[in-house]
């Protein structure tokens, strides 16, 4: 596994993603395993849940998560946003 252990790096990362406000996990979690995440949020602007797509390496790569599917992915959660 790819998963980031440093303190310091894991929390340079997880602000990165905060700023970002999407996540991808190319094999951190579990090998043979590409992941984005987007969070879902309340009308108060609190992270409630997350969206995500999940995927093998060989279908599509990191950076097609990215151009192709997270604005899907934002579209759907900003639509959500009023139901939450």
């Amino acid at each position: 596994m790819h998963t980031t252990t440093h303190p310091r790096k894991r929390t340079a990362l997880v602000n990165q993603e905060r700023l970002d406000d999407y996540a991808v996990a190319s094999e951190e979690h579990e090998l043979g395993v590409h992941a984005l995440a987007v969070p879902l949020c309340d009308m108060q602007g609190r992270t409630v849940a997350a969206m995500n797509v999940v995927t093998l390496p060989q279908r599509l790569l990191p950076e097609i998560l990215r151009r192709d599917l997270l604005p899907l992915l934002l579209d759907a959660a900003r639509e959500l946003r009023s139901l939450l």
